[in-house]
């Protein structure tokens, strides 16, 4: 749709535009494959990089803090995975089971913010977003 006239006053939404200019691009590199060998074609990464990893803080209970939330993970894991062994229970207890999945994820996200030296990055850092606007919020402290 890039670079053609809206049709009945519809204009595609930003991310149809952005998807039809990387179709365009596509298109693009295929004509360019009847070119010789010298050409080279356009290349884009799939994937967005990822954002920079905080650096890590020099305070050992840090570390200390965070390796102990790794070995709680490590627990609820084999605790899981030995109730998921029961179709029964796991039948009742789905939503249960899905909690303690979400857990693990928040106690990961929670040892990488304490591992960083600057806080405030490893929350930026986090790729929850409910977990991550909870810890940017405001207190009354």
């Amino acid at each position: 749709m890039s670079g053609q006239a809206a049709v009945n006053g519809y204009v595609p939404p930003a991310h149809q535009r952005e998807v039809d200019a990387m179709l365009a691009e596509i298109r693009a590199q295929a004509a360019q494959a009847a070119l010789p060998p010298s050409a080279t074609p356009i290349k884009r990464p799939l994937f967005r990089e990822p954002p920079p990893r905080p650096t890590a803080s020099n305070d050992p209970i840090d570390f200390r803090i965070a390796e102990e939330l790794d070995t709680i993970r490590r627990r609820l894991d084999q605790i899981g995975d030995a109730l998921i062994g029961d179709p029964i229970l796991l039948h009742r207890h789905a939503m249960a089971l899905q909690g303690i999945d979400l857990t693990n994820q928040i106690l990961a996200h929670l040892a990488e913010v304490i591992k960083a030296a600057d806080k405030a990055a490893g929350v930026e850092a986090v790729k929850m977003d409910d977990l991550r606007a909870r810890l940017k919020r405001q207190t009354g402290l």
